[in-house]
């Protein structure tokens, strides 16, 4: 089975808005709704978790209910997130363990609430990379050289960018993978860490680069919120 975890247990403090940003709408729909819709028309995914912070979870069930069938419903499962994405994560392993088992044959995907632009492409090229290499995670190549500042307010390092990349998500792994991978952390470890891919990596583990794409854009400002819409209204999210 192919499950997939939407993480939205941010409050989107980064926004300034009063409800948390994956609930914001753009085009006339919540941008959750919109990252959702993508998962739902694939063919591969079996489970969708959505996991949110334990003061929206009626409002996640009312939104649900009104944008999908019976049929569609029945895909999804409703689980409160932790403190951090690492503890969200964890709750939704500790609900699919209970429910229906961690299996080898059986994939993990996780994808921020609030990349509404993620592709069919995308999704199922990180599927296939997951099946053959264990771990992947949807990235780009970084365009613009990059620098780091040892002493405060000035540039002393460049890297290659040629071997710089960006991450996205989805990010896929073997499900007992994660699972005992994620349980070889500390809570205080898990709480400081902010990518998937991070648990993998710190443990000389390696993870496949997968299809990304410059339009897979995270939302986490107005400015993007803004941008998205336009996009959308224009109908053309390419443009990135």
């Amino acid at each position: 089975m192919i499950f997939v975890a939407i993480l939205a247990g941010g409050k989107g403090t980064r926004v300034g808005t009063k409800v948390p940003k994956q609930f914001l709408e753009i085009g006339g729909k919540p941008i959750i709704i919109r990252t959702i819709d993508v998962f739902v028309k694939s063919k591969l995914v079996d489970i969708i978790y959505v996991s949110v912070n334990e003061m929206w979870i009626d409002y996640t069930k009312e939104i649900l209910q009104k944008y999908y069938n019976e049929k569609e419903r029945k895909l999804f499962r409703v689980v409160c997130g932790g403190k951090e994405r690492m503890m969200t994560m964890l709750n939704v392993l500790y609900d699919i363990r209970d429910n229906f088992g961690i299996n080898d044959a059986d994939i993990f995907l996780t994808h921020d609430a609030v990349r509404p632009f993620v592709t069919q492409e995308i999704i199922e090229d990180c599927i296939e990379k997951t099946k053959v290499y264990d771990v992947a995670m949807a990235s780009i190549q970084s365009a613009e050289t990059t620098y780091a500042m040892q002493k405060e307010g000035f540039l002393s390092t460049t890297y290659d960018r040629k071997k710089l990349y960006y991450a996205q998500t989805p990010q896929g792994s073997r499900m007992d993978i994660i699972y005992d991978v994620i349980n070889s952390y500390s809570e205080k470890e898990l709480l400081s860490m902010t990518g998937t891919s991070q648990l993998f990596i710190n443990r000389g583990m390696e993870v496949k680069i997968s299809l990304g794409d410059p339009s897979n854009m995270k939302i986490t400002t107005m400015k993007e919120v803004d941008f998205a819409t336009y996009l959308i209204e224009k109908g053309n999210s390419n443009e990135l």
